[in-house]
Parts: C-alpha cells; structure tokens; sequence
C-alpha cells in the first residue's frame, strides 16, 4: 500500500514540476519582446498611433526613426530606448529618460514617433544618437540628420571601444540607407587616444580632431589618456596621428596650434615624414572635444574587454529561467529521495 502511494505522490510532482517548467519559459519568452510598462505609460497617444514594421525589412517609413534589434545580438531585453543630441549643443533627450523609449512594432523593429514626442530634426543640421536596451547595453553613437526620418538603423555585429570608458564596449549600427562614411558612426578619439568611427561631423578633419586632442584637459585629450593607456606623451600622439593618417609635419604644426608643450621629439617620431593630404588647419577645430557626441553618458555601455574589445558576453540579462528549471528539479530529487527513505524504513520495520 506504500508503494503505490509513494508512486502516486511521485507522478504527482513530476507533472508539477513539467507544469512550471512550462510557464517558466513562456514568462521568458514573453519577457524578451515585450516592452516596458514606463514605456506605454510616457507614449503620447493610443495604440492606434503606433507604426507598424511592413514586411521585416526594416522599412517603416513616416516621421518615424527605426532601430532593428536582432534578438541573437541583444537578448533578453524588456525596451529599446533612443538618447538624441545635437552635434555641438544640447541634449534633445537626456540620458536615462522615459521619453526616448520606442515602440515594438514587431520583427524586432523599433520606432520612435518624432511628432508624438514633438521633435523637429531641422534640415541642414546634424545629430547624435545612441540606442540602448534597457541601458544595460548600447550602440556607438550615430549621425543622422533630416535625410534618416523613415529610415531603420541596426546592429553589424560588431563592437568598438566606448570613446568615453575604455573598459566598455558598444555595438556598431548602420543606416540600412545611408553610406556609413557619411553618416555613420562619428570619428572621434576615445578617451585613451586610441581613434575609431567611420564618418566625419560637419567641420572635422583629421587635423582638426588631433589639434582638440593635444589641447583638451577634458576625457577627450592627450593629458587624460596617458593617465590610462601606458604610453608616453610622444607614443600616443603619433600613434594617434598614425591613426588619422597624419604625418609628422602635421603633428608639429598641431602642436604649436594648440598652444600646448607635450613631450613630443620630432626626430624620435614613428609617424611617417612630411605632411598628409588630412593635414592642414582647414576644418572645424572650434567644435572642439564635441566629436565625442553624447556617449559622455554612456556609462551603460555593455561590459566587456579592454579597449577595443569584442567581448559581448554581458549582452544579455539573465532571465531567470534556468534558475527556476533547477530549483524544480532539485525539489523533486529531494521529495524523491524522502519517499525511498522512508520506504526503506518501512522495510526494515
């Protein structure tokens, strides 16, 4: 009679434990595509106002900028958040704000209503963007500018060095529709010297950054790098010059434009000699360390290796489902084992 009740009890808990295994999954699944609920609180308007993916292609249209998240890049995530700035003013939504969060249209596109939000991106003018899921993790930044409203931007695959901390990663987006050497993600030189990017900002030239860079006693300057990168004053300048295709005539003269003294011998230099075609003073040094956009903010870059790095293990955010999966299963090895226990008691009783 024992038997067939410690058999009874038995089944019974497997059938438990398959039952919450089962809703255990589907509040995951259902946890990695739905949007938060600050999300459709801050939403100005009905459901009926949001815009809907066509076909997966990640052509949205409207007055509309799309964002695709590919789910086997980023995982686990609740929403997709827009951060915009203008390139040498101010921020239009600040970091960490509810008002940047975008809409699920499904086929993992993500869109942000311009006219819903009352932004104007002014023709003529250029931009900043980051894209973040749940700030855990985050794109580099983006130009765009009047030509991107309808267009759809999205993950390579990629990683590059955080400009601001060199211990973060950021993921590399594209425009579906633009040529990333013209509005793509900013050049710029990071906060250990080291360049990366794509695109120039209106004004910059490779010159003009290298001037900012030797001048700057901000993140974004020679005196706050070789407090982290290891190197000499005179290694990172040239191969910070190297980097922008600058020779050692160009750095010469760069470092006179500055008005700074660093430690740099000509003679000792490993830039190549003579003056590049990206030398000159022509371009837009006034923007000053403004290349670095607004990843200043960009403490919730993904976690990864140092500079450069292509680590993206903390990409996702653990679910908890195989948490609850092996609490389960150790409930009823536990149960199991009392029921033999006691079985074997008996038999020796």
């Amino acid at each position: 009679m024992f038997k067939k009740i410690a058999s009874i009890l038995l089944a019974v808990l497997l059938v438990l434990s398959m039952t919450v295994i089962a809703v255990s999954a589907a509040e995951s699944d259902n946890d990695a595509v739905a949007a938060g609920d600050d999300s459709a609180a801050i939403a100005a308007g009905s459901d009926d106002d949001s815009v809907g993916a066509d076909d997966g292609s990640g052509a949205v249209g409207g007055n509309t900028i799309s964002f695709k998240a590919d789910k086997s890049i980023w995982k686990n995530f609740r929403t997709i958040t827009f951060y915009l700035y203008q390139h040498g003013g101010d921020e239009i939504i600040t970091w960490g704000s509810k008002k940047g969060n975008m809409d699920d249209a499904g086929n993992d596109v993500w869109t942000f209503d311009l006219d819903k939000k009352g932004i104007t991106l002014e023709s003529g003018k250029q931009y900043g963007c980051i894209f973040t899921a749940d700030w855990n993790v985050q794109s580099c930044d983006l130009i765009l500018d009047s030509s991107c409203i309808g267009d759809t931007a999205s993950l390579t695959g990629s990683t590059v060095e955080n400009n601001v901390d060199s211990n973060k990663t950021s993921y590399v987006v594209h425009w579906q529709g633009k040529d990333p050497s013209k509005l793509g993600p900013p050049k710029c030189i990071t906060s250990i010297g080291n360049v990366i990017g794509e695109a120039y900002w209106d004004g910059d030239t490779p010159y003009s950054m290298l001037v900012n860079f030797i001048k700057s006693d901000g993140k974004d300057g020679l005196a706050n790098a070789i407090k982290f990168n290891g190197k000499t004053e005179q290694q990172t300048i040239d191969d910070t010059a190297i980097a922008l295709g600058l020779g050692q005539d160009d750095i010469e003269k760069a470092i006179k434009e500055s008005g700074k003294s660093p430690a740099w011998d000509k003679s000792k230099s490993t830039a190549p000699g003579g003056s590049s075609s990206n030398g000159g003073s022509d371009g837009g040094s006034s923007n000053g360390g403004s290349s670095n956009g607004g990843s200043s903010n960009g403490g919730s870059s993904s976690g990864g290796s140092s500079s450069g790095g292509s680590s993206s293990g903390s990409s996702s955010v653990s679910s908890g489902q195989e948490t609850t999966i092996f609490f389960v299963f150790g409930g009823v090895m536990l149960a199991a084992a009392g029921i033999i226990f006691l079985a074997r008691k008996r038999r020796d009783y």
